[in-house]
């Protein structure tokens, strides 16, 4: 019989978290999400688990996005109507950014977001929003997803389940601007807003509940 030890750091780190209550796995809360969206931006296709690069080469790297918003520029450019549906949309968007705004100054932070900005950088993106959803806390993890949603969005929604992994990335979009300062060689990120799911959720029911009351 093994003798009885006292658990390391290391596996202690590896031992799962305790859920909060109310806690929903990611499938369903993509489904939830996905449902809100069109109903925000109904004859825009939604998806979740969407692959941008499905039929290019597979001797790449493919990304997975866990819920997008389209249309999907796969082949074709959708600039302007991406354009179109922020204009659209403002009041929605505007609450995402206010919200990034509060994290990010909350933090120490001066990386803020304005519609302008949002409104003409990557005009040759793959959707209109790229939406990310990150619990792990790894930093590997969460970079390629700052990365992934910033090249594919138009805007790009990174959506901590847990303060840690909030701090993470506002903490490595930080490092990127800092990269750019120093002239460093590095990658844009000003596209990406940075929120808690349980902000988005906030966002998403408010602006659904106003089409309610406007009676659509």
């Amino acid at each position: 019989m093994a003798a009885n030890r006292r658990p390391t750091a290391r596996s202690a780190k590896r031992t799962a978290q305790p859920r909060p209550a109310g806690y929903v796995r990611a499938p369903e809360y993509q489904r939830g999400a996905k449902e809100a969206l069109e109903r925000l931006y109904p004859g825009v296709e939604v998806k979740t688990e969407w692959y941008p690069f499905l039929g290019e080469s597979r001797d790449m790297y493919w990304p997975v996005v866990d819920v997008a918003v389209g249309p999907f520029a796969t082949h074709q450019k959708f600039g302007s109507r991406y354009t179109e549906l922020m204009k659209e949309t403002r009041p929605f968007i505007q609450s995402l950014i206010e919200i990034h705004n509060t994290n990010v100054k909350a933090l120490g932070r001066d990386e803020f977001a304005n519609f302008r900005v949002l409104s003409e950088f990557n005009e040759n993106a793959r959707c209109l929003f790229c939406i990310e959803i990150e619990e792990s806390g790894s930093r590997k993890h969460c970079l390629g997803n700052l990365v992934n949603a910033s090249a594919l969005g138009r805007i790009g929604i990174l959506l901590a389940r847990n303060e840690k992994v909030l701090r993470i990335f506002v903490r490595q979009r930080a490092y990127f601007k800092f990269l750019a300062e120093v002239q460093k060689n590095t990658f844009r990120t000003v596209n990406a807003l940075i929120l808690t799911t349980g902000q988005f959720d906030e966002c998403l029911r408010e602006h659904v509940a106003a089409l309610s009351m406007d009676g659509e």
